[in-house]
């Protein structure tokens, strides 16, 4: 495995040095010619760069080339191999190789014994049935080895796409089992954990489950949990001890919890999700509820310890009550305590809305939508909006009265003429969804584009440009054409994709400048804090691998934007993600782009990464991992790893505010 050495003692000089330091310098002096062939993706001159004698310019490069097209692929194998880095590797995994480029991996495979950890990293992404057949015959080579990471996970990876012969897949998972090196072990049983596997065997059922019981690892617990859900999942719940899961690992919790729907209702269940419910983790709660919620076998009977354990227990969060009254059979009692629970977070508006829909007749619910629509707030507003787009689709046909379609039309144009881009984008959107479009809405469409700017109000034209293709083709295309003229990448990139005729842009992007002078003095790796109701997330920043990232960060951060910002998405054991300062609702951002800065690092627990459309569209969402995934290496901008309060991430709800986020001072 990889093992990213960083001169310690050479930062350690750099630091204690006078104001102006050789690390600041780096970022003035050296950094900003690199970074305008980064902007531009300007391969050639980038590989040129991964010749400068500075190594920390040479990484940089290598990790411009990563988001960057190539063509000459056989001159870069040629430069990846001399330089022989993680960062070069990577760079070169992100390439397209055409089998004559892989032959000549396998061939050097062979005989650089020093090159197999990229190579392997290499064959696990771009690889095919050959570079299977060929790390499999080399597998007792690499057993015990310094690259054994690296081709594990390359096996696992091709497994998925390839054939592989039933006893040989045996032989290598049979070996695996028994590894107590939870990073090995998850390498080879990551194709069968992400694809939701099993392994197909009594054998290897049997070897897997004597591994979850006497391994004291809770990642290779939860490696064997899922796999042993997916190849049988009754013997395995059988088997399960259940007294520890109140207080074990909430991920490996987690990952029962979610597997647990494969199971039909019996004691042995009700009294595990009990179990669930007494866990001290509010996610743990929310994955069980949301299970229980939609098992077909749970009896009206197991209310009674919802009741208890969740919505009568004040200990418990908010959003965690309001979870257990959407699990009851019948909420009918609980209509008030919901609506009490919900008020002044409006992240809980979906979960009251929810709740209302099981109980309400459907004018009732659409006058409680209109309510709520018509609401001072924006967010409450554009959550009422979504949820009256899925009540929509919901409906019978016989419900959809002209007189309903009526109601629905005329509030959604009556939020549009509040002009507020996003609530005309959610209304857009129910429109898109719903088809309550009619022949002459083509000039209250088109009249909206007055009220906004494209290159701030971006999302609002998208959905514009989707609803003309779809309904107006020919009335729209003047007013397409008028607004690529614009020369908004990211929006003329989206209609493009609509099917609308727009000529490429000749010019490049354009992206967000970095203050290299303020690089400098946040000094080497700052700590960024997010300061949560629930204690402080400290996250140690990666400034030389991601500048413009980490340089709008900081702007956003010294105006306090990201103040009182919701995690706006959260997927258990997966990400929490925040930082929407635009919209709150996850499609926002600052007005403007940053290219993604994506590196040889890996996706593990604790990294802070940032999200994105697409490639080059990061803004200001960041998120923080959960646990190890490693189909997002490589693709995605990371800008450093939790140095303190991973058990503050452990237990972010969706809703739950950064309060404030600063930058820690050093002495």
């Amino acid at each position: 495995m990889y093992k990213l050495i960083i001169v310690g003692t050479v930062f350690l000089a750099i630091v204690s040095c006078n104001k102006e330091t050789a690390y600041s310098k780096l970022l003035t002096d050296e950094y900003p010619e690199l970074y305008t062939y980064v902007f531009e993706r300007n391969a050639d001159s980038l590989l040129s760069y991964t010749e400068h004698p500075n190594s920390f310019i040479r990484e940089q490069a290598w990790r411009g080339l990563i988001s960057s097209r190539v063509e000459n692929i056989d001159e870069m194998i040629t430069k990846v191999q001399y330089a022989n880095t993680s960062q070069a590797w990577t760079a070169l995994s992100n390439q397209q190789l055409n089998d004559g480029q892989l032959s000549r991996l396998h061939d050097l495979w062979e005989t650089r014994s020093i090159m197999r950890n990229g190579i392997s990293l290499v064959l696990g992404k771009q690889g095919n049935q050959f570079s299977l057949d060929f790390l499999v015959r080399n597998f007792e080579g690499f057993m015990d080895s310094n690259h054994e990471y690296e081709s594990a996970l390359a096996i696992s990876r091709l497994m998925v796409n390839y054939e592989l012969r039933e006893t040989t897949k045996r032989s290598l998972l049979r070996y695996a089992a028994i590894l107590d090196d939870p990073e090995v072990f998850q390498a080879y049983f990551y194709g069968l954990y992400r694809s939701r596997a099993g392994v197909g065997n009594d054998e290897m059922r049997n070897i897997l489950w004597e591994t979850y019981e006497w391994t004291a690892h809770s990642a290779i617990k939860q490696y064997s949990a899922r796999i042993l859900f997916n190849t049988d999942s009754d013997w395995f719940f059988d088997r399960l001890d259940i007294e520890p899961v109140d207080t074990m690992n909430p991920q490996l919790a987690i990952e029962l919890a979610q597997h647990s729907g494969m199971i039909n209702w019996n004691d042995k269940l009700g009294d595990f999700y009990s179990k669930l419910l007494e866990h001290e983790n509010a996610t743990v709660n929310e994955v069980a509820l949301n299970e229980i919620q939609i098992h077909p076998g749970k009896p009206a009977s197991f209310d009674e310890e919802i009741i208890e354990k969740i919505i009568n227990n004040e200990e418990k969060e908010t959003a965690i009550r309001l979870s257990g009254i959407e699990a009851l059979n019948s909420s009918a009692d609980f209509m008030d305590l919901a609506g009490s629970l919900a008020d002044g977070n409006e992240y809980l508006t979906t979960k009251k809305l929810n709740i209302y829909l099981r109980e309400m007749e459907a004018d009732e619910y659409l006058g409680a939508l209109e309510e709520h629509i018509s609401s001072a707030s924006t967010l409450v507003s554009a959550f009422s909006l979504q949820a009256l787009s899925g009540w929509w689709a919901d409906l019978s046909e016989d419900q959809k009265s002209a007189q309903k379609i009526e109601r629905i039309r005329s509030l959604l144009f009556d939020i549009i003429d509040r002009q507020d881009p996003v609530l005309t984008y959610q209304s857009l959107m129910v429109f898109s969804a719903t088809g309550l479009i009619e022949s002459e809405d083509f000039e209250e469409f088109s009249g909206i584009i007055s009220d906004y700017d494209p290159s701030k109000d971006t999302e609002v034209f998208q959905v514009l440009g989707d609803l003309f293709m779809r309904y107006f083709e020919q009335e729209g295309k003047s007013v397409i054409t008028e607004l690529a003229q614009e020369d908004n990448y990211e929006l003329n990139n989206s209609l493009r994709d609509q099917g609308w005729e727009i000529d490429a842009q000749d010019q490049p992007q354009e992206f967000r400048p970095p203050n290299w002078e303020r690089l400098g003095a946040l000094g080497y790796e700052p700590v960024w804090v997010l300061e949560t109701g629930k204690g402080e997330v400290r996250i140690k920043m990666d400034v030389l691998a991601a500048p413009a990232t980490i340089s709008g960060l900081d702007s956003l951060t010294q105006a306090g934007a990201f103040d009182s910002t919701a995690f706006h998405r959260v997927v258990p054991n997966f990400v929490i993600q925040g930082g929407d300062v635009e919209t709150g609702l996850g499609y926002g951002g600052p007005d403007y782009s940053i290219p993604t800065e994506a590196s040889e690092k890996e996706y593990r627990r604790g990294i802070a990464g940032m999200a994105r459309i697409d490639i080059d569209t990061e803004g200001s969402q960041f998120f923080v991992m959960h646990q190890w995934k490693p189909h997002l290496n490589a693709g995605y901008t990371i800008i450093g790893e939790v140095a303190g309060g991973m058990e503050v991430v452990d237990r972010i709800l969706y809703g739950d505010k950064v309060l404030r986020a600063y930058w820690l001072e050093t002495e």
